[in-house]
């Protein structure tokens, strides 16, 4: 029901919105969904989707101090 009203009030204000205006608002809208895109991560997001070639030795890049 919200949601229904919040986008019959957003096609209303693009009707009185000439083209420069309406793609102002766009690239606006397209940058605020960028910046979600690239939230911070963990590093447990990455598990599953490293893979070392054969043969490559991850342990030998570990310090030792």
């Amino acid at each position: 029901m919200v949601a229904e009203a919040l986008k019959e009030k957003v096609m209303d204000y693009f009707t009185v919105l000439d083209d420069e205006q309406a793609q102002m608002v766009i690239s606006y809208i397209e940058t605020i969904d960028f910046s979600q895109k690239n939230k911070q991560r963990s590093l447990a997001d990455l598990k599953g989707k490293i893979h070392f070639a054969d043969g490559y030795d991850y342990k030998a890049m570990r310090c030792t101090q």
